[in-house]
């Protein structure tokens, strides 16, 4: 981490405890480093590669998720020199099962095998039809930009054919996808003198999808049923203001009711997701027929009984149509604000 850089001007290494690090490097020595370098000979490219092999929780909620995975590196040995690297987007470390270093047609060859809690912002405008993109980050922890890049192409990169049966809740996509690019550490900006604390970032991304089965059947289909019993206030005698009252504040409740029952599976975040939005276009569906209710009600009472039915008729057909043309306006408007 960058901090063990900053606590490095403080700290001194022994001569002992370098010895100590030198013999638990499991690899040649062509490939080892007593400690950290601020310079090295020549400018380094490293060669990064992930290959995943579990895919876990993911979570609406926090934004994470937790992935099993081989990390790979690949560099030209020479002295002094060892990739520093970290995963800039991990929450926890579950567990570092096994790691391996060796020199291969004069590459040296790191591989190691993690399980982590990872942070990925997700946008959940489009809930419950929305497409999410997982990713694991990593970066050159020590040497700045000037002396170290990464590859153009990974190393490696893939996902295990067992990851695809992991989540019952999303679809994985095939395709992983690699990008590099070198950006300013802000943070640490003067604390180099002059030097300006540019360093490299690799980013390995995997699509998801998710399911919408469940949600059809457990969630929009009850509602749009909901609305459509609302509607029948239209097919009631004007007259019989009571049964057309009873059904409205019926169905009004039995959708707040709903909701509340749905709200555990819903996330919670600061904007409207499509699901909030079909709620509120279904508690305003059910509102309007109970205003309309009202007023065809009166129009009865005054003796304009034609004119009310005449009205009721008119909303069999228009509250139904009102309500898909609001509800497309919705889906266009969430996908927009998610670049889709």
């Amino acid at each position: 981490m960058r901090s063990l850089r900053l606590a490095a001007v403080a700290l001194a290494v022994s001569a002992g405890a370098a010895t100590a690090r030198a013999a638990e490097c499991p690899g040649p020595a062509e490939c080892c480093a007593d400690k950290p370098v601020d310079e090295i000979p020549k400018p380094a490219e490293v060669a990064m590669g992930v290959v995943l092999v579990g895919l876990y929780n993911v979570s609406e909620k926090s934004g994470t998720w937790d992935a099993d995975y081989y990390l790979y590196e690949a560099w030209e040995p020479q002295e002094g020199f060892v990739p520093q690297t970290e995963i800039t987007n991990e929450v926890a470390r579950l567990s570092e099962q096994f790691g391996g270093l060796d020199l291969r047609d004069g590459r040296c060859i790191r591989a190691r095998r993690f399980r982590s809690t990872l942070a990925t912002p997700l946008n959940l405008r489009m809930f419950p039809f929305d497409r999410q993109t997982l990713t694991l980050g990593v970066s050159e922890s020590w040497l700045f930009a000037s002396m170290l890049r990464y590859g153009d192409q990974p190393f490696l990169q893939g996902v295990d054919d067992s990851v695809y049966g992991q989540l019952s809740q999303w679809e994985v996509g095939h395709d992983m996808r690699y990008t590099r690019k070198s950006r300013v550490f802000k943070w640490e900006q003067g604390v180099w003198g002059d030097a300006v604390p540019i360093y490299e970032y690799a980013t390995f991304s995997i699509p998801i999808r998710r399911h919408t089965t469940f949600h059809l059947t457990k969630f929009f289909l009850p509602l749009f049923i909901i609305v459509l019993v609302a509607m029948t206030v239209f097919w009631v005698d004007p007259e019989d203001l009571a049964s057309q009252v009873g059904i409205g504040v019926t169905c009004l409740l039995a959708a707040i009711a709903f909701q509340l029952a749905q709200a555990s599976t819903l996330p919670e975040v600061a904007y409207l997701t499509l699901a909030d939005l079909v709620f509120a276009l279904s508690y305003l569906a059910i509102a309007l027929a109970l205003v309309e209710s009202l007023y065809s009600n009166g129009q009865a009472r005054r003796g304009r009984r034609e004119r009310a039915v005449r009205i009721d008729q008119i909303c069999r057909f228009a509250f139904p149509l009102g309500l898909l043309v609001l509800t497309a306006a919705s889906v266009v408007a969430s996908m927009r604000m998610t670049g889709g």
